[in-house]
């Protein structure tokens, strides 16, 4: 029998958005991600939700967002009400809430009513958002190629 396997996620024509008003953070996220991910499409940040829900016709694979987005913009709604939005508009996107969110109630009703995966805002995150971001595009590879089939 005669396979073909891909052994690297399906990164092509790929977006993904990075939600951060922290601008050092989301600079330092975005090059880990281009480094581990080089084939990715492009990869955009936007400092408050609003800007990246104005975007979503542009269809992200992945939005990673802060949940305390309003911060430095007082005005700007924080990372669950985003969510919601993006829920609204696009009910299929892959969303990584990347924060130092600690009620547990706010994290419980994040990740079981939007679909979302919570990572929490530590040493490992960078590197849990790559396994997050890896498991997220190998969903997304077309079957593996098997002529006997």
């Amino acid at each position: 029998m005669y396979t073909v396997t891909n052994t690297q996620p399906n990164t092509e024509r790929k977006i993904i958005f990075i939600v951060e008003d922290n601008e050092t953070y989301s600079r330092s996220l975005k090059t880990f991600i281009q480094n581990y991910y080089a084939s990715l499409y492009e990869i955009e940040i936007f400092p408050i939700g609003e800007m990246c829900i104005m975007e979503l016709s542009r269809n992200p694979t992945i939005i990673i967002i802060d949940y305390f987005l309003n911060s430095k913009h007082t005005e700007a709604n924080n990372g669950l009400e985003i969510i919601k939005r993006i829920k609204l508009l696009k009910p299929n996107t892959n969303i990584i809430v990347l924060s130092s969110q600690e009620n547990l109630d706010v994290i419980s009703e994040t990740i079981k009513q939007y679909d979302c995966t919570y990572i929490p805002k530590n040493q490992a995150a960078f590197n849990k958002i790559k396994l997050s971001i890896t498991g997220i595009l190998d969903r997304e590879k077309p079957p593996a190629f098997d002529p006997m089939n």
